[in-house]
Parts: C-alpha cells; sequence; structure tokens
C-alpha cells in the first residue's frame, strides 16, 4: 500500500521530534510524510526543516490560512499516493501501524477505520471504536475521529476534503460527511493504536466553556451538510452518483439535536449559573435548530432536557442513551 502520512503543526517546538521519532521507530515507513506548519511563531518550522534534512521521503510546507484543517488540505493538495492518513503533531505513532495496513487487502474499500488509545493524566484507555456505518452513531459517539480514518485519497477529495470551518472536532464532522456517501469501510478490530496525548497545551485538554463558539460553529456546520444534502448532494462528484448518498437524511437531525443537548449538559455541569451564561449559551445552541426550521416534538425536547440534565448533575454514558433512543425510534416508524 502507497500511503502519505500528513501532520499539520503549529508551536508544537517541545512535541514534534517525539512524534517524528516515533514514525521513524516504524518497522515499515510510509511512502512519504508531509509536515504542513500553519505559522508557528516558536521556532517549530526551523526545527522540522532540520530535522527532515536527511530524510529523501519527508516535504515540510507552510499554510497561512489558520487552522488544522487548512494545513491538512494543503498537504492533500501535494499527496501522490492511493492513500492518505492524517495525524497529529503531539502523538505518538504504533510502530506497527504500516505494516499491519500493508497486510490488508484494501482493493475494494474507500476508507480503513482503526481504534485508537488515548492517555489522559498517565492513564492509558481505549477512545470509542464502535465498527458501524449508521451516522447515527457517528453523530452521538464519534467514533472517527483523526487518527482512526486512513482514506483513499481519490474518495477525500471527492467528498470535499477537511472543511475549514471547524476549529475543534472538524475529524468528527468530517466521518459524519463521509459515512453519508456510504463509502466502503473496512473496520478493522484486533487491536487499537498509537497513543494520543491530551496534555495542558491541546485543545481537548479546554473546558467546554472555552470551546463553546468553535463547537457550536461545527455542529452548525454538521447540520447544515445534513439540511442542504436533503435537497442536493454533498460533492460535485455525488451529483452524477447520487445513489450512494445516505438516504435518510431528515432522520439524522434529531441525533444531533440530542448531541447538542449533551454538550450543554457538560458545558452547565462546569458551574456556571443557570441566570447569567448558562441561559444564553442554551439559547444560541439551539438557535441554529430553530434557524433550520426543526420543530422536536414535546417527547423529543423532554428526552433532550432528561439528558441534558443527566449530563449536567455528573451523568456518564450520555451518548450510549441518546444513540439507543435514535434506533429505537428508528425501528418504530
Amino acid at each position: 500500500m502507497e500511503i502519505t502520512v500528513i501532520i499539520p503543526v503549529k508551536d508544537r517546538r517541545d512535541y514534534i521530534g517525539k512524534t517524528l521519532d516515533s514514525i521513524m521507530k516504524s518497522s515499515e515507513q510510509p511512502t512519504e510524510i508531509i509536515i504542513v506548519d500553519n505559522e508557528s511563531t516558536d521556532g517549530t518550522y526551523q526545527f522540522c526543516e532540520q530535522y527532515i534534512k536527511d530524510i529523501p521521503n519527508a516535504t515540510l510546507l507552510r499554510e497561512t490560512f489558520p487552522g488544522a484543517a487548512a494545513a491538512r488540505n494543503k498537504g492533500l493538495k501535494s499527496c501522490k499516493t492511493d492513500w492518505v492518513y492524517f495525524f497529529d503533531s503531539d502523538d505518538e505513532f504504533d510502530p506497527d501501524f504500516i505494516s499491519v495496513l500493508n497486510s490488508l487487502n484494501v482493493d475494494d474499500y474507500d476508507m480503513i477505520a482503526v481504534p485508537t488509545k488515548m492517555q489522559v493524566k498517565g492513564k492509558t484507555i481505549v477512545r470509542n471504536y464502535i465498527p458501524s456505518s449508521d451516522p447515527r452513531v457517528q453523530i452521538t459517539a464519534g467514533v472517527l475521529n483523526t487518527q482512526g480514518m486512513v482514506f483513499r485519497t481519490s474518495f477525500l477529495k471527492d467528498i470535499g476534503a477537511w472543511n475549514t470551518e471547524c476549529r475543534i472536532w472538524d475529524d468528527w464532522e468530517l466521518g459524519l460527511r463521509a459515512i453519508l456517501h456510504q463509502p466502503n469501510i473496512l473496520w478493522y478490530k484486533e487491536r487499537d493504536f498509537h497513543l494520543i496525548n491530551v496534555h495542558d497545551d491541546s485543545i481537548t485538554s479546554k473546558s467546554f466553556s472555552e470551546n463553546y463558539k468553535a463547537l457550536i460553529r461545527t455542529l452548525a456546520v454538521a447540520l447544515t451538510d445534513l439540511q442542504s444534502s436533503i435537497l442536493q448532494p454533498l460533492s460535485s462528484y455525488h451529483a452524477q452518483h447520487l445513489n450512494c448518498i445516505y438516504p435518510h437524511l431528515d432522520q439524522l437531525i434529531y441525533p444531533l439535536y440530542l448531541r447538542t443537548n449533551i454538550l450543554l449538559g457538560k458545558m452547565q455541569r462546569e458551574k456556571m449559573t443557570y441566570k447569567n451564561k448558562n441561559y444564553k449559551l442554551a439559547s444560541k445552541a439551539l438557535k441554529i435548530f430553530r434557524n433550520d426550521h426543526f420543530h422536536p416534538t414535546k417527547s423529543q425536547k423532554r428526552v433532550a432536557n432528561l439528558l441534558r440534565l443527566y449530563t449536567k448533575y455528573g451523568g456518564r454514558g450520555t451518548w450510549r442513551i441518546a444513540l439507543a433512543i435514535c434506533q429505537a425510534e428508528h425501528k418504530s416508524r
């Protein structure tokens, strides 16, 4: 398998060396490595330039438009291999990952999905991984993440690549958009890969309230994906292949509505006062649904509110509850 690994990087001078070291220790090397610097100011570009000077299959590029999505798209434009994989600049690459990919028969697939693990405060946990192409699973659980998706390059370009409007959860949005095109996905189940490090500088280590505006923007982008696709294709390529688009898009807005309410509960758990910021957050988040003419029933509102309150007061596993509710509702139709 010919595969390019693309790494966006911004101000990761203290982390990128360890990441590149882990890739260099792979039992089998990727065909090409593309590093895309996103306007670093801490010497990251110079460090990467020095690091790869004697590595013939490594390239260093620059992207001035802010955001990891833009940097990934810059690398994608330079990708010449049939397959492409995106990795973050502060994580550790599994030494057997490429060799495992090379052992697979991928001729008939558009994507490969793999389990990954993450390290938080010294504890290693396996991230959510449900081998399912049901878009409701991606909406509620976010099982497809940056390091969990390997793309056939032509397929990723056909569906529009990474969305630069998303400054956080861009992988969640891309995973959902990919599934809406009903690709043939190879779900790998044998083991998990890599070590995703959550540290003080990680965007995921910030509170929900700190990431609030970016989160709502991504939710709005996802809602636009669903609403617009009811009437038109998700990409120019699929305008010629309408049978490739998921046929029940209208049934996915309710799962997204539940997801939004769960996020509100997480933000409320951070002890914001109801009369002040909390009420405004809820109004703004749910407004994206009202603007797009989604009118939940009283029963749907009740369920969403219960999930929000359950999350607010420390309840766990709400995404599993939301997924079960959505699947049960679909079966009853």
